[in-house]
């Protein structure tokens, strides 16, 4: 997933966005560690470079317009403690998320199986796993659970899946969401996330698509969303008016050869923005 930022931009997603808003501005790249080795415990891996490289993300957020929308083009899902970190010390109010992921990313070191910080940034966002003092104030949060709408899970790991049910986050699974219908209930839910907050985040990881459209994902799960299941959320989020960044993450250039994929997220991304 290192490669996906320089790949979609090849892509022509910037531009593509650029022909849609004359406001946006490109602010560049953030230089982040490379790791061609895993260090640290194995429940909690690269944990240093983590927090270096969210100090980074951070900082470009910080130096970003925040009166209009952001958008967060990033390689796995971590960039969400660096965006939000970002935000929060820039923007008043309540926050809200809407993390649209065939994952629950609520893992922490106790309960991961793999160690991958990938799977834990959700909590980690929610003050849950190790304390992140550098980022965040000791005995602070960036995000309550209560404000958090998880869309489009279906591969959960069997302790982040308790976690997540006695938490008090709202979790539509996709086959809940097809059952019920998606442009229905993703309105119904986003409504009520904007009424208690002043302020919300998309967040869409592309593993929630159906691999069967969106193969080029590390962690593929069958049963995933359509590329218009998808539009119609992020539609409701910006009904909402309140949506503030939007963050794209989780694809792999690595097995798209010949950049279908890119393709598809570049369409998708300029059809969601062209109001």
């Amino acid at each position: 997933m290192a490669a996906a930022v320089r790949t979609l931009r090849e892509a022509g997603i910037v531009i593509r966005l650029q022909e849609h808003s004359n406001s946006l501005i490109d602010v560049g790249d953030v230089p982040l560690s490379e790791i061609r080795k895993d260090s640290g415990p194995k429940n909690l891996a690269n944990f240093d470079q983590f927090l270096q490289d969210t100090e980074g993300v951070q900082s470009a957020i910080n130096g970003a317009n925040a009166e209009g929308l952001i958008f967060g083009l990033g390689g796995e899902c971590s960039i969400c403690v660096g965006t939000l970190a970002g935000l929060k010390n820039r923007i008043r109010g309540e926050l809200g998320i809407v993390w649209i992921d065939a994952h629950g990313d609520f893992n922490t070191p106790e309960t991961t199986p793999s160690g991958y910080i990938g799977g834990m940034c959700l909590a980690m966002a929610c003050g849950r796993g190790p304390k992140l003092n550098q980022i965040i104030r000791e005995g602070d949060h960036l995000l309550s659970e209560e404000n958090i709408v998880h869309l489009g899970g279906r591969s959960l790991d069997p302790a982040e899946s308790e976690s997540m049910s006695s938490s008090p986050m709202k979790t539509y699974p996709a086959s809940a969401l097809r059952k019920e219908g998606i442009a229905s209930t993703a309105d119904l839910v986003v409504r009520s996330l904007a009424d208690r907050c002043d302020w919300i985040v998309c967040h869409l990881d592309v593993d929630s698509i159906d691999p069967k459209i969106m193969p080029a994902v590390n962690f593929p799960a069958q049963g995933g969303l359509s590329l218009e299941d998808i539009t119609a959320v992020i539609a409701a989020v910006e009904r909402t008016g309140k949506m503030k960044l939007f963050e794209l993450a989780g694809y792999n250039p690595d097995i798209d050869s010949n950049r279908t994929c890119a393709k598809r997220l570049v369409t998708l991304v300029s059809g969601l923005f062209a109001g």
